[in-house]
Order: C-alpha cells, then structure tokens, then sequence
C-alpha cells in the first residue's frame, strides 16, 4: 500500500506542477501581449473620423476609430504623428500633433485642435466632419524628446 499511495502521490505532485507551468505560462503571455500598433512611420494610413466635439469658437475634438476596436495607436510618451491635409488653396499639408489619449486607450484616438483663422492645417481640421478621414504617420521623435528622455535616465 505504500509503494501505490506514493505513486499516488508522485502524480498528483507532477499533475499540480503541469498545472501550474501552464498556468503561469498563459498568464505571462496574457499579460506580456500587446495590439499590434496601428501606425507607420513610413507610410500614411488614413483614420476615419467618428465624433467631432466643438469645445470653443476655435478649438474641437475629434475622435478616430482605429481598425478594430482592440487595436492601439502606437505611440508612445514623447513622440509625435505627422497629419496630412489640404490647406484653403489645395496643397499639401503635413503637421505634427500629439493625441490627448493614451496608447493604452484601444479602438480611437483623439486630438485635441485650436484652429487658426490662417493656420493652413487648421483650413483642414475646420473642413473636417464626421465620416472623413484623416491621414497620419508616426510614430515621430523630435530631439528634444531624445533629450529629455537621456536626461531622466541619468
């Protein structure tokens, strides 16, 4: 009775031990798994506007779906995204603009707009409505980013 009661135990010791592997192992993947990211630093994608929030006689809201909704932007603190438009004449215009959501927020985006009465990409962001879209590329790093970001490492 001793040698099965062992084995008995033997098993049940390697059963919990699988257990536990595999569940520390889905758990690590879970928690270690990101969106693929939505942009591309090379490449503009176009982003379709859902919601268009006037805050003031010049400043508004504007959230962009992404993809799906479990997707990310990909951005991260102190870059930036390049927004491609069209001015009041019709030519080409490319600013950079930082969202006010976190890449952490999945499905949108959102940035926040003063538009200028002669700004050429505030023409666009006033032209904009709900159902268009909006071309970007990123992420973006300035040199100051790159500076601030070497500073807090020291």
């Amino acid at each position: 009775m001793d040698a099965l009661q062992s084995r008995r135990i033997e098993a049940i010791s390697i059963a919990v031990a699988v257990v536990a592997i595999g569940a520390g192992t889905a758990y690590y993947l879970y928690i270690t798994r990101k969106p693929k990211p939505c942009l591309d630093p090379d490449n503009f994608k176009e982003f379709k506007l859902v919601k268009r929030t006037q805050l003031s006689h010049n400043v508004a809201k504007f959230r962009f779906e992404l993809p799906t909704p479990d997707s990310v932007l990909g951005l991260p603190i102190g870059q930036h995204m390049s927004c491609r438009g069209k001015d009041s004449v019709g030519e080409d215009v490319v600013k950079p603009y930082t969202p006010t959501t976190l890449d952490s927020d999945v499905g949108y985006f959102e940035l926040v707009i003063k538009m200028y009465p002669q700004g050429r990409m505030s023409h666009h962001f006033r032209e904009l409505q709900e159902g268009d879209y909006l071309a970007v590329k990123g992420p973006k790093v300035n040199d100051l980013s790159i500076q601030c970001l070497a500073w807090i490492r020291l």
